[in-house]
Parts: structure tokens; sequence; C-alpha cells
């Protein structure tokens, strides 16, 4: 169900970014810095999609992270939770064995 889901969902996008890339194939001149007139850096000549795509997988990966860190404190509060139940069960399995051990006969009052 969960690949059929996925293919149902990325099929349609990567027709989208093929038909993308295909429209826009004419070659561009990426220049590294515009306001350097005397002595111009390297130019890249490329298609216009690949700066198209590297900027939107660079915003992705940002994005994550970005989002990856301001989760942290939740993934700390579900570890801290973790080790407590930890905690709790071999508690809990220490005083089933200590229930499960044979009582001692009661002695006979001597006195």
């Amino acid at each position: 169900m969960k690949a059929w889901l996925r293919a149902v969902i990325l099929v349609p996008v990567a027709v989208v970014m093929v038909c993308f890339a295909l429209a826009n194939r004419a070659l561009i001149v990426l220049r590294l810095d515009p306001f350097d007139v005397i002595d111009p850096p390297p130019t890249f000549d490329m298609p216009l999609f690949l700066p198209i795509f590297v900027g939107v997988i660079v915003g992705v990966l940002i994005g994550g992270i970005a989002m990856w860190i301001s989760q942290g404190r939740h993934r700390r509060a579900v570890r801290m939770h973790l080790r407590t139940i930890e905690m709790q069960r071999r508690q809990a399995d220490e005083l089933a064995k200590l229930r499960d051990v044979q009582q001692l006969p009661p002695t006979p009052f001597i006195g």
C-alpha cells in the first residue's frame, strides 16, 4: 500500500520535472560575481533548469535541517520518557521476582 501511494505521488512529480527540464534546456551564462566588471570571474554555460533544480534541492535540504534542529527538544523528551519507561519496567520485573520468591513459614512465637 505504501509503495503504491508513493508511486502515485512520485510518478506525476517526475513527469512534471522532466517536462520542465525539456522546456528549459536553453543555455544560460552563470556569473558568480556580477559586480566585478574589470576582471570578471569565471562563467559557466549550463541549461536553465540546472540552477533551478539545484536551488530547489538546496532549499529542501536547508529546510529539512532547520526542522530537524527545531524538533530536537521533542526527540530529547521522547528519549527521556523511554528511559523512564525502561527503568519502571526493570523495577516491575524485580518486584515480580521478589513476589515469586517462596515465603518462609512463620516462626512460632517463643516467649
